[in-house]
């Protein structure tokens, strides 16, 4: 292969890894960040993270196809080392990328229910009784549910690749990266202590509500 063609090769993958930086920087649209969706069987309220694109996933994709050829390369130059590491790089990052497209890892979408507050996000999944939550905390990287016992999450992954900022007896973080900017401070608080407005979630009122407030010009 010339240096010539390896050259437009790279300029062309860093081209398409700035194209999808730049679309999955961009915000959806609002009906598809608030759907209503299922936790524990029950329907209900679900946020998505309002940024993102297939895309991504794409050049996700293809770098990780790149690195397991560059393996796959090393081990015909017998440099088994770099060829272990590479192929076994590759591998790990195919799992993962199989995981989310799965739903095992979750992207951290929070579901408001009748019943309680459910996030799935890199693996650990979480679910908070309405008659557990004490109050929120908003931080510029949580949702922090104040508990009145403990929540204790279930991972589906390796917890090391879903650790959470804070789980204690009395709270548990969730995680607001992406999560659009809805008033999840009133949100929680009104579901928490009213159960005939935990009675609506699920139906078409609060959807629209939410839906709504993101469609406000900024």
């Amino acid at each position: 292969m010339s240096d010539s063609v390896l050259g437009a090769g790279i300029l062309s993958l860093f081209g398409l890894m700035a194209v999808s930086l730049a679309l999955g920087a961009r915000r959806r649209p609002p009906d598809v960040v608030v759907t209503l969706g299922t936790a524990r069987g029950r329907s209900g309220l679900a946020v998505h993270p309002w940024r993102g694109h297939w895309t991504t996933q794409a050049m996700g994709g293809l770098i990780i196809g790149l690195i397991v050829l560059m393996g796959l390369w090393e081990i015909g130059s017998s440099n088994y080392y770099a060829a272990a590491f590479f192929v076994g790089s590759g591998l790990l990052m195919a799992y993962l990328g199989w995981c989310r497209l799965t739903g095992r890892a979750g992207d951290g979408t929070v579901t408001l229910t009748p019943e309680g507050i459910h996030q799935l996000y890199a693996g650990s999944e979480v679910f908070v009784d309405w008659e557990d939550v004490r109050g929120l905390v908003t931080t510029r990287t949580d949702f922090i549910i104040e508990t009145t016992r403990p929540v204790v999450p279930v991972h589906h992954l390796p917890p090391l690749l879903g650790r959470r900022g804070l789980v204690r007896d009395d709270a548990i973080a969730l995680p607001r990266r992406h999560l659009p900017p809805l008033p999840f401070q009133e949100m929680v608080w009104l579901y928490s202590t009213s159960s005939a407005a935990r009675d609506e979630l699920g139906t078409d009122e609060p959807l629209k509500r939410a839906r709504s407030i993101l469609s406000r010009p900024a």
